[in-house]
């Protein structure tokens, strides 16, 4: 499923330096797996394909929400034409 959220990290050091740019803004996320070992254990994870943000923890979203395709798309274009 396609979906959209604000990436709110709660330590930014988790992730690489285009993360830096992307915190607060909506960004283009699909379903990841479950978290199994660490801080995260038990956590749903994201990712934005195409990208080096790597995986993201459900605690690090804010406001997500299933979106239809075609707005995940543009979405998702708006910010890798950005980064």
């Amino acid at each position: 499923m396609h979906f959209e959220a604000i990436f709110q990290p709660k330590n930014s050091n988790d992730y690489s330096q285009v993360a830096d740019q992307l915190i607060g803004k909506r960004i283009a996320i699909l379903t990841g797996w479950q978290i199994e070992e660490g801080p995260h254990k038990g956590q749903f994870s994201y990712y934005v394909p195409s990208s080096n943000l790597g995986m993201i923890p459900q605690s690090d979203l804010a406001e997500i929400k299933s979106v239809p395709y075609v707005q995940w798309r543009s979405l998702h274009d708006r910010i890798t034409a950005n980064n």
